[in-house]
């Protein structure tokens, strides 16, 4: 799966998550969060080894259960995608910007429930 789609697939399961809270195992998100930080092993930048950083913070938030922590944790994350996707052109750079803003979503669907 190339980046885009990994980013698509991402964004899906989120807004899933929230639509059918439910239905939508913590297991399989912990595993998306793996997923990404081994996506971006090896890819190099410091912009990136902070990402990777903040999805370690956010999966220990996760496993806690600690509501405001995951909530921050997601608008940090869609704040710093963002700022990466600023400076990118083209389809990788909407895409980032896409999950940057559903991360920030995110952040305040839960600061709202």
């Amino acid at each position: 799966m190339n980046h885009n789609d990994h980013i698509d697939q991402t964004v899906r399961n989120m807004y899933h998550a929230f639509e059918h809270p439910g239905t939508h195992p913590l297991d399989s998100g912990l595993t998306a969060i793996d997923g990404w930080i081994t996506s971006l092993d090896g890819i190099g930048g410091s912009a990136l080894a902070g990402i990777q950083s903040g999805l370690r913070t956010l999966r220990g938030h996760i496993e806690r259960g600690d509501r405001p922590a995951v909530a921050a944790s997601l608008q940090q994350l869609g704040q710093e995608t963002s700022v990466i996707a600023r400076d990118l052109r083209g389809g990788d750079g909407d895409h980032l910007r896409h999950l940057g803003q559903a991360l920030i979503v995110a952040s305040g669907n839960l600061k709202a429930s």
